[in-house]
C-alpha cells in the first residue's frame, strides 16, 4: 500500500509539473503572438465562429477581399535590405533625389537608380520632376503605414498632412 502511495505521489508530481510547463508554453506562445501594442486577436462572444462554419466565412473573406498574389509580389519587392534601405529614406525625406538616396544608402548610383525603378514599378515610391530633377515621395497609405510600424521616422520638419 506504500508502494501505491509513492506511485500516486509522483503521478500527482508529474501530472503538476507537466500542467505548470503547458500553462507556461501557452502563457509564452500567447504573448508571442501579441501585437506590438500588446493586443491579440481572439474569438469573443455568441458570434464566434467554429468548426466547418468557421472555415466557410474565413474561405469567403479572402475570396471577397484584396488581391493576395499583388500584396504578395509588392511585398516581396520589400526583402531586400537595400531597396528597404531605400525606403526607409523616401519616408523620412519626402522628396528625396536619386542622388542623394545614394549617398545616404552608400549605394552607387546605378544601384539606386535600379531599386528605385522596382519600389515604382511595385507601386511603393512615385515620382516628381522638378526641372532636370526627379524626386521620390511614397505612393501609397499602406507603405507609410508599414513604415511607422517598423520603426521609421520622418526628418524634423516633416509632419503628415491632412
Amino acid at each position: 500500500m506504500v508502494e501505491n502511495s509513492s506511485a500516486d505521489a509522483a503521478h500527482q508530481h508529474a501530472h503538476t509539473e507537466g500542467h505548470e510547463h503547458a500553462h507556461a508554453a501557452a502563457h509564452h506562445h500567447a504573448e508571442a503572438h501579441q501585437h506590438a501594442e500588446g493586443h491579440e486577436h481572439v474569438s469573443v462572444g455568441p458570434a464566434a465562429l467554429e468548426g466547418e462554419h468557421a472555415v466557410r466565412a474565413t474561405a469567403e473573406l479572402l475570396e471577397g477581399g484584396q488581391d493576395l498574389d499583388e500584396l504578395a509580389r509588392r511585398l516581396s519587392v520589400l526583402a531586400d535590405p537595400r531597396r528597404l534601405r531605400i525606403l526607409f529614406a523616401v519616408h523620412a525625406h519626402p522628396g528625396i533625389r536619386s542622388s542623394d538616396v545614394a549617398r545616404v544608402t552608400g549605394a552607387l548610383d546605378s544601384t539606386t537608380s535600379h531599386a528605385l525603378t522596382l519600389l515604382r514599378t511595385a507601386g511603393w515610391v512615385r515620382t516628381e520632376q522638378h526641372g532636370r530633377e526627379v524626386r521620390y515621395h511614397l505612393a501609397d497609405p499602406l507603405g507609410h503605414r508599414i513604415l511607422h510600424e517598423l520603426g521609421s521616422d520622418h526628418l524634423p520638419g516633416v509632419e503628415h498632412s491632412s
